[in-house]
This record gives structure tokens, C-alpha cells and sequence, in this order.
């Protein structure tokens, strides 16, 4: 059994990374299909699928604010052309991260199309075959979600304009990619239909109830809901709890294996976050944007930065799983949904929404158990939510969220550093087409119905 399954693993990747990343092949090209036909079976093919999904957390820090360039930045000539945005670097980067989310996508796809087949013997196994498909219709959703942010325009100009290629089916396809909207209303539909089937876990590595509530939030204040955002924020935080916010329990979010105060993490066995790494004894190939200041009362300072002496001076370099792997601490777990985030949501959303004092005694509710500079109360408009994305980033730092926020927002120019941050050397205007992933050439060269983002080349 475990052999058929392997097998059906193998032939997905080959498929995929053979030619067109949605060019997979049809169901009888699979091995046999009563190879998934027990609720263990299922779960291996989603344990899978969830190996199956792709960090690209730093790369996404590094086209942000998160980051600026050391005195090592140029022996490492990718990531320093990353960090300014070449044309080639993005490229490179889109080709991987689109194959990769759609991998992720197809072993959702004939995970789905099994679970029918799939029997149970009794109730349990009946309420853990609802479980996954909740989970495998969640993690389908998140993979969605994020192409839509780094292959499509901000959602608000323009919610007809292109999004991405959605799969109707396994096998080869070729169509044009839905609109904005509509991926927007297909990925709400699976989130709602996995919040129906969910009959919820609390272990880290699996897509929890809560889970699915929080990608909705941040779903709709990608679209601009903001009413449902913070409804769904709220929902998040009923079940969180302020001590896992304040003193040495934040450490736990990078420490720890397992963590009540997380809603997700990704299960891995793979080093994460090395690449920032030059070598032991000399530092980072970056360190931290120093405009991302923290109160010496804030718990966040100890794990968020990292004081390390380079070039003869003590600098800030990222803390995190990269503090951890340092010191020789690190877990197997890469957070991916934080109750934190859910703060900033509803705080933003409230504000948008006209209610600032809610928003505002939201965040500084957050920002209190921290030991973090509350924001003044007499903050309004926009003024108000610069400073909440502000306090964004200096919560997630390093977990490329904020390059995400600044193209979402697209109300302000991007500023590239030279060492140490000392200066700022150019700008990535808003403007920007670079701002928007270009569809690769393995993709639109198989499907000629596929358009290519304004700026980019199409080169069939």
C-alpha cells in the first residue's frame, strides 16, 4: 500500500517538473487508484502533501522591508541581485515558487478526488475522514491564496484583471486564468467548505478550525471586507490566550515542537533559514532593517534580533529560527499562522471599517502584553494604519508577510539600503511592475491561453 503511494507521489513530481507545472496527467495515468482507500492511507497522502509546500519566507523578506544588506551581501551574488530587484532574480524565483505551490495543489487535487472511495469502519474513522478533507481543502485554499498575492495586481485595482490558473480537475488543462474576484470567491468557497467538515485538531502540523479562520480574515482584508475580516479576526482570537504573549513564552513560538500559542506550523525536517547564514564566526549575509526599532521593554527585542559583532562593531542581525539555529536550538516546527497576526488584522480592518477607537484599543491590547510603545490614541486615518503595518513588521520580521502588506496597501515606494542601512541607495517606485510575479515561461509556453503580467516578457 504504502509502495502504491510513493508511486503515485513519484509520478506527480515527474509529471510536473517535466513541462507545464499544470500539466499533469490525466487519473489513469496514476497507479492504482484503490491504493488510497483507508482513512491511514488518506492521512500518508496529505502528510504528503503537506511536506509538499514551499518556504519561501526569506526570499519574500528579502524583496521586503524586513532586511538590509551587510559587508558579506556581495559574496553572495543571488541574493544580493534579489534584494534589488533584477528582472532575472524574480524571474528565477517565480518559476520556482509557481511549480511549487501548484505540486502542492495536485496532491490536494488527487487526494480529493480519492476520499470518496475511502471507507471507515466506524465513527472515528468517519470523523477523521471529515478531517481530512477539511485539511487537504485548506491547504489547497492557502496555496491559492498565495499565488493570487504574488502572481496578480493589488486586488483593489481592478478586481476583473487577471489572477491565477485555477484547476477544475486532474489532468491537463489549458485555460485562462480566472479573475481576481472570482479566485477570491473560489478560494472563500473551499475555506467555507472545510470550515463545514472540519472536526478541528489541535496538534501544530495538521489545519485547524482556527486555522481556516484566520486565512479567511486575512482573505477578506486582502479584498477589501473589512466588516468580514475582523469578524473572522475575532473569531481567531476567542481562543487565544494573553500569557502566550508576554515574558518567556514568546520564545516557545521558536523553541518549541509543539505550541498551544501558534495555529499552524509546518512540520519540517529540513534546516530552515540557513541561507541567511555567510559561516559561523563571520555573520549574516543581512542583517536587520535598522528603522525596525523595538522598546527595551518589548519581549519581542530578545527574539526578533540577534546582536552579533561584524566588521568590528555589535549589529542586529535576525533573530528567530535564526538566532536558534546559532545556538544550536533548533525545532522542527516553521510558524506559519500566529494569533498576533489576527491582532493586526482586526485592528486594521476596524480602523478601515470607521471604528479607529476599536482598532486602536485592539492593537495596543496586543502591544501591552508585549511590553511594546502602545500607538497614541489620537491617530487617525492613514497616518493610523502606516503606523499598525509599522508595528507589523516589527512582529513579524523575517516571516515574509511584509512584502506581501506593502503590495497589498501599494501606497508607498520601497527604499534599498546600502550596508548596515546607512543609506538608502535607490527606490522601488510603487508603481513598479516588478511588484507583481511574471507568469514563467515553463507555464505559458504549454498553455496559450495563459497571459503574461504587463512588463514582463513573453518569450513562447
Amino acid at each position: 500500500m504504502k509502495r502504491n503511494i510513493k508511486h503515485i507521489i513519484c509520478i506527480l513530481l515527474v509529471a510536473i517538473f517535466c513541462g507545464c507545472s499544470l500539466n499533469i496527467p490525466p487519473p489513469d495515468q496514476f497507479s492504482d487508484p484503490d491504493a488510497i482507500t483507508t482513512v491511514s492511507t488518506a492521512r500518508s497522502l496529505l502528510t504528503s502533501a503537506y511536506i509538499s509546500y514551499p518556504h519561501y519566507e526569506y526570499q519574500l523578506s528579502i524583496l521586503g522591508e524586513d532586511f538590509c544588506p551587510t559587508n558579506l551581501s556581495g559574496k553572495d551574488v543571488s541574493q544580493q541581485n534579489l534584494y534589488r530587484w533584477q528582472d532575472n532574480s524574480i524571474n528565477e524565483l517565480a518559476g520556482e515558487i509557481w511549480s511549487t505551490y501548484y505540486t502542492t495543489i495536485a496532491y490536494c487535487d488527487v487526494l480529493l478526488e480519492r476520499l470518496p472511495n475511502v471507507a471507515t469502519a466506524n465513527t472515528s474513522e468517519e470523523s477523521e475522514k471529515k478531517q481530512i478533507a477539511s485539511e487537504t481543502k485548506t491547504l489547497k485554499a492557502l496555496c491559492y491564496f498565495k499565488l493570487l498575492q504574488l502572481f496578480a495586481t493589488p486586488y483593489h485595482k481592478n478586481i476583473n484583471a487577471d489572477g491565477v490558473v485555477i484547476k477544475k480537475r486532474i489532468g491537463v488543462e489549458v485555460v485562462a486564468r480566472s479573475s481576481k474576484s472570482d479566485c477570491v470567491t473560489y478560494i472563500r468557497t473551499l475555506l467555507l467548505d472545510a470550515l463545514a467538515q472540519s472536526t478541528d485538531t489541535d496538534k501544530n502540523g495538521w489545519l485547524s478550525k482556527t486555522a481556516i479562520y484566520h486565512i479567511l480574515s486575512q482573505l477578506e482584508l486582502y479584498a477589501g471586507n473589512y466588516t468580514k475580516a475582523s469578524e473572522y479576526a475575532e473569531e481567531v482570537l476567542s481562543v487565544a490566550d494573553d500569557s502566550w504573549f508576554t515574558g518567556t513564552n514568546y520564545r516557545y513560538l521558536w523553541s518549541a515542537n509543539s505550541y498551544e500559542g501558534r495555529i499552524f506550523a509546518f512540520n519540517t525536517t529540513n534546516p530552515y533559514y540557513t541561507s541567511i547564514q555567510y559561516d559561523e564566526p563571520n555573520g549574516d549575509y543581512f542583517a536587520v532593517n535598522p528603522e525596525v526599532e523595538y522598546a527595551m521593554s518589548d519581549v519581542r527585542r530578545e527574539y526578533n534580533l540577534y546582536p552579533f559583532t561584524m566588521a568590528g562593531e555589535s549589529r542586529n542581525l535576525f533573530g528567530k529560527y535564526n538566532m536558534n539555529n546559532r545556538k544550536g536550538e533548533a525545532n522542527n516546527y516553521v510558524d506559519m499562522m500566529r494569533y498576533a497576526e489576527a491582532y493586526f488584522i482586526a485592528a486594521e480592518a476596524y480602523c478601515r471599517s470607521g471604528e479607529e477607537s476599536t482598532g486602536i484599543s485592539k492593537i495596543n491590547h496586543y502591544l501591552s502584553l508585549c511590553g511594546a510603545n502602545t500607538i497614541p490614541v489620537t491617530l487617525t486615518g492613514e497616518e493610523l494604519i502606516e503606523r499598525i503595518i509599522s508595528e507589523k513588521l516589527k512582529e513579524f520580521v523575517g516571516e515574509g508577510i511584509n512584502y506581501l502588506d506593502i503590495k497589498r496597501l501599494a501606497n508607498n515606494d520601497l527604499k534599498r539600503y546600502t550596508a548596515w542601512g546607512k543609506s538608502t541607495y535607490t527606490t522601488i517606485r510603487k508603481e513598479s511592475y516588478k511588484w507583481t510575479f511574471p507568469i514563467p515561461a515553463s507555464e505559458y509556453r504549454y498553455n496559450q491561453a495563459v497571459s503574461q503580467n504587463e512588463g514582463w516578457p513573453i518569450n513562447r
